[in-house]
């Protein structure tokens, strides 16, 4: 019995050693293959392209959305960001 769940043991930390190792090795794999759409990684991994802007959040309905948004209205000095034409419509109607 002792025998069985010492294998037993042996089995799952081989199981999650091998999951690791296959898992760093298929990042790498995907890292190294880059996909020509991609943007440049900076050292450590992350990105280093920012893709929309800062956020800001719709008066509306709440979503943030990027400050790169076609859907914008310009009030006085303030900028307000919707997610959506509907949302930037019933806004409209209220905020004149």
């Amino acid at each position: 019995m002792f025998r069985f769940i010492l294998y037993t043991l042996l089995l799952i930390i081989v199981i999650s050693i091998v999951k690791s190792v296959i898992g760093v090795v298929m990042k790498s794999f995907g890292d190294f293959a880059g996909r020509p759409d991609a943007p440049p990684r900076a050292k450590g991994g992350k990105s280093s392209a920012r893709i929309g802007g800062d956020l800001h959040r719709d008066p509306v309905c709440g979503t943030f959305v990027a400050e790169s948004t076609a859907f914008q209205r310009r009030l006085g000095a303030q900028t307000f960001y919707y997610c959506s034409d509907a949302c930037r419509e019933k806004h409209a109607l209220v905020a004149k």
